[in-house]
């Protein structure tokens, strides 16, 4: 009953044939134990825990509208009747964390007829407070799932299983009556404590993790959906909406003709019109790689637009007489994104009039000027952008050697040009890394880029799993600096999602089911999450004798059957 609950909960949808099953094990689980005479404190318990599974397993039976033999009014009815029975056991000695259980059960039970009543599988009508059953049950189920947590979290803490359950409740509860950002908190508090105790390739973890994506996602898609591009009419508003991250309405305000009239190159150098052409250069070089990069792959387009304002920044602040500290200021930063930019146009394989190579060498140029102004009282968090910079570039070259643009060749070390490039890269990171976090601590925008890239080294050089540690440290660092719906915030989700995925896929494919042969390994591999081969395992001969109901109660096959029927109710549920 058990094992057949954790399969189907794990799943991305509840199967009907798993909780019918499972609903049935936990009917004769408790048929067992309300049986065994005498009864002792063992007895008892493992009725109690039948009752339990028996009230979840068919309130979940409900939900879905029945299965096999049982109506969703039938499978309501018997899930009524283990919380009715539950209910007559309680004593003025039960602890709270046990009432907790009962309340946490006709929680489950109000929002499964709720959600029955919602699918049209059983009749609603109108109460007499004016409101639907179906909203009274749902608001009722809250309450009993925010009382369950309260109990929970006195007993054992909030970072606990038993907690986390009410956790999950009260998220969906809170999004179905009251809107998806109520439950957006709730959903991400459940996601943090199942990554800390479940690991991040529990099947609940990744289900957590989906509902928490999908709502986020949500957020997202209505935020942009009320931006308005009408309302751009100037490299400004362009800015603002940059600023939150609007990149396609940012641009289409840079392409209208008062900013465009600024883009034009003014022939009188050192005017104030020169100038400002720099400086929106400088700015439209920034904004197309932040757009670039936050969508799910670089566009040679963009790339190409915004190493040529880069190029053109450049050129403006090189040749402004005198040069004071902020004109120095601005030339140091166009030659950084001239630098990052031709570097990715590298990497992509060139673009307009830019071959693969060409970019690279305008890349190089950039670097090694940027290098030329380097003083002894150059600070090094600003040292650190130049190694952050010579990192991207040696990524870069090595990717497009990977793909082709560019020839490889083997250096004197017996190592291949794109080997040597990425492990040098990976010091040129970490170094920068170290730098950053002295400078501003690890929690920091600046400091994450080189966390991002050692991530992606780290992979690249040493596997999956020496880079997902650092890009669960930059995922957790961007959602707290930037928020969940940033578009870096989104695409380190998805890499982390990918890796996460990539490692289930490994682990699910080494286990074996010709391994599993009794009840006892099939809760091996339960403990382990490994849903469908435990039930393979419950299905072989020798457990299926087991449950085979023997004739004489009370001897120790029956009461082996009643533990292996409560067992299964729950693994049902769960699965």
């Amino acid at each position: 009953a058990e094992l057949l609950n954790k399969w189907a909960a794990s799943s991305s949808e509840y199967s009907k044939d798993l909780m019918t099953r499972a609903a049935e094990y936990a009917r004769d689980a408790a048929g067992v134990f309300a049986s065994i005479q005498p009864q002792d404190a063992s007895t008892v318990d493992s009725f109690a825990s039948s009752l339990y599974w028996c009230a979840l397993n068919f309130a979940t039976l409900c939900r879905l509208g029945g299965g096999g033999q049982w109506t969703a009014e039938a499978a309501c009815e018997a899930a009524v009747e283990a919380v009715e029975v539950a209910h007559r056991m309680v004593s003025e000695t039960t602890p709270p964390h046990r009432i907790a259980e009962l309340l946490f059960v006709q929680g489950v039970l109000g929002f499964c007829r709720a959600q029955s009543i919602a699918a049209g599988h059983l009749p609603d009508q109108v109460m007499d407070s004016g409101q639907t059953l179906q909203k009274e049950l749902l608001i009722d189920s809250l309450r009993l799932f925010e009382t369950a947590y309260q109990h929970w979290c006195e007993a054992y803490g909030e970072r606990s299983l038993q907690t986390v359950k009410a956790i999950t409740m009260i998220g969906v509860l809170q999004k179905e009556l009251n809107g998806e950002e109520a439950g957006l908190e709730w959903n991400r508090k459940e996601l943090r404590i199942r990554e800390e105790l479940q690991g991040e390739v529990h099947p609940r973890t990744q289900q957590a993790r989906r509902t928490f994506t999908s709502m986020i996602d949500s957020k997202l898609s209505k935020q942009t959906g009320q931006s308005s591009s009408a309302e751009v009419s100037s490299a400004d508003v362009a800015h603002y909406l940059e600023e939150n991250k609007e990149f396609e309405d940012a641009d289409m305000g840079l392409r209208k003709p008062d900013t465009l009239s600024a883009l034009a190159s003014p022939k009188s150098k050192n005017s104030p019109e020169y100038i400002r052409w720099g400086k929106v250069s400088l700015y439209c070089a920034e904004l197309l790689n932040k757009w670039a990069a936050s969508s799910s792959e670089y566009s040679k387009d963009l790339m190409t637009r915004a190493a040529e304002y880069a190029r053109d920044a450049a050129g403006v602040f090189a040749s402004i007489q005198p040069q004071d500290a902020s004109t120095v200021d601005s030339f140091a930063s166009s030659l950084y994104w001239c630098a990052l930019n031709f570097a990715t146009l590298c990497r992509l394989g060139g673009g307009g009039q830019w071959t693969a190579e060409a970019a690279c060498e305008a890349a190089v140029e950039a670097v090694e000027v940027a290098h030329r102004m380097v003083s002894e009282t150059t600070p090094p968090h600003r040292i650190a952008e130049l190694l952050f910079v010579q990192g991207v570039l040696g990524f870069c070259r090595a990717q497009s050697i990977a793909a082709g643009h560019l020839p490889d060749q083997v250096m004197d070390s017996g190592q291949t040009l794109q080997k040597e490039l990425l492990i040098d890269s990976l010091r040129l990171f970490e170094t920068a890394y170290q730098h950053w976090c002295e400078a501003y601590g690890e929690r920091s925008l600046q400091t994450v880029k080189a966390i991002t890239m050692i991530g992606v080294l780290q992979k690249e050089l040493n596997g999956e799993e020496a880079g997902l540690e650092w890009n669960r440290k930059e995922l957790r660092i961007r959602e707290e600096l930037q928020g969940e719906v940033h578009p870096r915030t989104q695409q380190a989700r998805r890499t982390f999602t990918s890796m996460i995925d990539s490692k289930l896929s490994k682990q699910t494919g080494q286990s074996s089911s010709a391994e599993v042969s009794s009840a006892d390994v099939a809760h091996y591999l339960e403990e382990n999450k490994e849903f469908e081969d435990a039930d393979m395992g419950l299905r072989k001969p020798d457990t299926l004798s087991a449950l085979a109901s023997p004739k004489s109660k009370n001897s120790p096959e029956y009461i082996r059957w009643g533990k292996v029927s409560l067992y299964c109710a729950e693994l049902l549920n769960k699965w």
